[in-house]
């Protein structure tokens, strides 16, 4: 009796030993793992990276789960099984460990368990990564979302099952993957970026409520948005056209790239809102056609005079020379223009309205031919009202050394082959080249259009074709 009592005391000391981590090993080589309940009661984003990390059962899933929760709950277990991996330990499954009981000399001593060695399984090559759209980028951009915002963010996708490889404030390749797994989820375009809507309802956990619209005499007009934009498939040829006649009608682009950055949008912003539309920051199909053809406006509006004169400056073609001589005589008539810098701001179209006032023509901040040429210098200011020109018929003959005259730049140039090719002249080419497939495409357009088909423009040809609508 004595003998069986020593023998059943041994058996529960070397029980509870195992128990506490003291033995390394069980029978035939297995590592115990330590068992140890959570310290306190785990918050929600705490139990669900630990279910997580579980699940995995790798090293980098419980350093993962450490480095977001140091102190969490489950921290003590996390370093316990961290240390057992690190140690060489067989893998650890998602499986949780049972609860240490409170009398460990009942419990009976496992059977060692062999581990199977199996191969590991070869992973299939990662499909290429979807190209992302730069709108979608820059619409994540202009939101500036806080280290709180983007914290709570990934709380919440971690909370619906979508793994963000950490709650840090940092939106990793982990992140963007568990966005688009969220996104595809609920039928969105999978971009890996949010829009202001998806952040709310991620930050939240609720969608934004539908605006109440304010009641209106007239239907309210619809804007675009990046996705409509998006759409569109603008080139970045058609994007410097858009970009260029922005900053001919007075919007400072920052830029004429074929990128449509901050500065685009805030000139796309303030044509929208000169002329009535609106004002999104993004272009509908009518009002990139109108921007492509002219800088019109778009169809079925009435311009106004202003709009007209805006038109007829645009139709001019304007250098930054020509602009930084017009401002710089304005200066010297006593009118100031905020600077002179090529660049036709607010300042400058105060003091051309305010010299065209005081000449006695209609102030519309905005240059017809001949004012350009009298504050160039380039004719002579006698008469106090400047009439409006008649056209000058095209030339029976335009020749090379004419169209070397108006120093078209390359951007010009690029301008004149898309409106050609818009208008179903191909130049072979939209390079801002003038080859033989563009002079053929020149040559044609002049015919159909009662031209001498020489393939070299004028500068009234230049102003016709600039004003053509699309086929």
């Amino acid at each position: 009796m004595v003998g069986k009592g020593l023998k059943g005391r041994i058996t529960a000391l070397v029980v509870a030993a195992l128990a506490a981590g003291l033995v390394g090993a069980a029978p035939g080589g297995g590592a115990m793992a330590q068992v140890i309940p959570p310290d306190a009661p785990a918050s929600a984003e705490d139990d669900a990276l630990w279910r997580l990390a579980q699940g995995r059962g790798t090293a980098d899933a419980y350093r993962n789960y450490l480095s977001t929760f140091p102190a969490g709950a489950f921290a003590a277990q996390a370093r316990a099984r961290l240390g057992q991996l690190q140690a060489g330990s067989a893998p650890i499954t998602g499986t949780p460990l049972p609860p240490m009981q409170s009398s460990p000399a009942t419990q009976p001593v496992p059977a060692p368990v062999p581990t199977p060695v199996t191969q590991p399984p070869t992973s299939p090559a990662p499909a290429p990564a979807p190209a992302v759209p730069q709108e979608a980028v820059q619409a994540e951009t202009a939101l500036a979302l806080t280290l709180e915002d983007r914290r709570a963010i990934q709380s919440r996708l971690t909370l619906l099952g979508h793994d963000t490889r950490g709650i840090d404030g940092t939106f990793g390749s982990g992140t963007r993957r568990a966005i688009v797994a969220w996104q595809t989820g609920r039928g969105l375009a999978p971009t890996g970026y949010l829009t202001a809507a998806q952040a709310q309802e991620l930050r939240t956990g609720t969608a934004p409520a539908p605006a109440t619209p304010a009641p209106t005499t007239t239907a309210p007009a619809t804007g675009a948005t990046a996705e409509t934009e998006a759409a569109l498939g603008l080139t970045a040829t058609e994007k410097r056209i858009i970009q260029s006649r922005l900053t001919q009608l007075g919007h400072d682009t920052r830029g004429i790239d074929g990128a449509f950055g901050p500065g685009s949008r805030r000139a796309i912003t303030a044509w929208q809102a000169a002329n009535n539309l609106p004002a999104t920051g993004f272009l509908t199909r009518a009002a990139a056609d109108a921007l492509l053809n002219a800088g019109t406006t778009p169809a079925g509006r009435v311009l106004t005079e202003e709009e007209q004169a805006q038109r007829a400056e645009a139709a001019l073609n304007l250098t930054r020379e020509d602009r930084t001589a017009v401002q710089r005589a304005l200066v010297v008539a006593g009118h100031d223009t905020r600077g002179v810098d090529g660049t036709f701001g607010s300042g400058s179209r105060r003091a051309i309205r305010d010299w065209q006032a005081g000449r006695g023509a209609p102030a519309t901040g905005y240059l017809m031919a001949e004012q350009v040429r009298v504050l160039k210098g380039e004719a002579p200011a006698a008469s106090t009202t400047v009439p409006t020109p008649p056209p000058a018929a095209a030339g029976p003959g335009t020749s090379a050394e004419d169209e070397a005259g108006l120093g078209l730049t390359d951007l010009a140039r690029v301008e004149v082959q898309a409106r050609l090719s818009a208008l179903g002249y191909e130049p072979n080419g939209v390079d801002g080249r003038f080859g033989p497939g563009t002079r053929r495409a020149i040559s044609a357009w002049q015919g159909d259009n009662g031209l001498a088909a020489t393939g070299f423009l004028s500068a009234d040809q230049l102003a016709r074709l600039r004003a053509q609508r699309g086929r």
